[in-house]
């Protein structure tokens, strides 16, 4: 789970500060990026990131990741422009395997700030059954989801799916290598029984990349409340009887603390974490250098009661870096347990048994917290929703699948608790 924590925070440190530009500066930028992409010239395009972002990536960790999208996605062939959002420029991407739309936006050296490539969803919307865009606005930023709806008349219940840390898309995928596309197969679903889904990239994700704020500016709060942004919006739609809320693992505390502003009928919790984020950290660094530790619980123990720290380990600065700080106070005040207490609807907690990155005890303890909720457990489920043998391999390998079906029974239980 370390992995996927700090990959949180590589996240958000591309979401920086950047200025407004031409297109056509961010153009040539392209150009040579495709040209370093397609021939493995690595060094040439490490050059071409912000002093920032290469503090953050070093090189090495730069010619992984490189390498892994090369191989995912093959030759950059192609790009066209194809709009400016305040501080982002979109391009329409076709490399060899896959079309993708590419995010990208520059410092005040020409250097790339944000250079971030997320799926192509515009035919996938246009040819999916009843799926359509839907955005919402707050504080003036745009976010950007996905609305699938079934073909009944009347009024229909509206799930709305939150997704998980990380740079973890409306579907479910992500630029780590998870493609199983699990939310989107869950949508599938649930249209199918005649229940509406919204899910959405979150602030900063996908399409809703030009919604980011510096960060230093960003909280959790504002993740948060574009969550609650969406209830207020489809409380106000004619077509839905009502809204519940569903979380997947980060998204949990997420659609939790949304849930508890009001106007959710439901609240689903979906592989959710119950230890507050800083009794999380702890335990993922436990093994690094008792030094380093105990910076550590100083820190975050300073961040809990809203100070900021100067004094960060430098082993530490990817998670605690004074840019971070400010989302990390508004994160860690936050305790699951004590969140899912004040909620009065029905609730139901869905934890996969086969989940390397959430243990099924957390599920358990919010159990014990809200012993009204419903507990489910799903013997072979891994963390993006399908089965697996118990094997780390096999386990991995459904986080790739997207033609691999949804655990047996997982669906069925979340239509069941809608309707009931």
């Amino acid at each position: 789970m370390k992995k996927i924590i700090v990959s949180f925070f590589v996240a958000c440190s591309v979401a920086g500060t950047v200025c407004a530009q031409e297109h056509k500066d961010v153009d040539a930028v392209v150009g040579k990026f495709q040209q370093y992409f397609n021939s493995d010239h690595t060094d040439s395009l490490y050059a071409m990131l912000s002093t920032r972002i290469q503090q953050l990536m070093p090189l090495e960790k730069t010619k992984a990741m490189m390498q892994q999208l090369h191989g995912q996605m093959g030759d950059f062939n192609s790009y066209q422009y194809s709009s400016t959002e305040g501080k982002m420029t979109y391009y329409k991407v076709a490399f060899k395997n896959v079309n993708a739309i590419l995010i990208a936006s520059l410092d005040e050296h020409n250097k790339m700030d944000v250079f971030r490539f997320t799926p192509d969803k515009t035919e996938e919307n246009r040819n999916a059954a009843g799926a359509s865009d839907i955005t919402m606005t707050r504080d003036g930023a745009v976010i950007h989801g996905t609305l699938t709806m079934p073909d009944v008349k009347g009024k229909v219940p509206v799930v709305l799916l939150i997704a998980g840390s990380g740079p973890t898309d409306r579907d479910g995928n992500n630029t780590m290598g998870v493609t199983a596309a699990s939310y989107r197969l869950l949508a599938d679903s649930l249209r199918n029984a005649g229940i509406a889904c919204v899910r959405y990239d979150k602030r900063g994700i996908g399409e809703s990349a030009a919604a980011s704020k510096s960060e230093a500016d960003m909280s959790f709060d504002d993740i948060v409340n574009d969550a609650a942004g969406f209830v207020g919006m489809l409380n106000k739609d004619e077509r839905f009887s009502g809204v519940i809320v569903a979380g997947h693992s980060e998204g949990s505390l997420v659609g939790m603390v949304a849930a508890g502003k009001g106007g959710v009928k439901k609240y689903i919790s979906i592989s959710g974490i119950a230890d507050p984020a800083d009794k999380v950290l702890k335990v993922q660094l436990a093994s690094f250098p008792q030094n380093v530790r105990e910076n550590a619980d100083v820190v975050m123990d300073s961040l809990k009661k809203g100070y900021s720290v100067a004094n960060v380990h430098a082993d530490l600065m990817m998670l605690f870096r004074p840019s971070i700080q400010p989302y990390m106070r508004s994160w860690l005040k936050y305790d699951p347990q004590a969140e899912i207490k004040k909620l009065k609807i029905p609730v139901m907690l869905v934890q996969g048994d086969n989940d390397v990155q959430v243990a099924t005890s957390n599920a358990q303890q919010l159990k014990k917290a809200l012993p009204v909720a419903k507990l489910v457990i799903f013997k072979d489920m891994t963390h993006v929703l399908k089965d697996a043998a118990h094997d780390h391999e096999k386990n991995m390998a459904t986080y790739k699948n997207a033609a691999l079906p949804l655990t047996p029974g997982l669906a069925s239980t979340i239509i069941s608790f809608i309707k009931k």
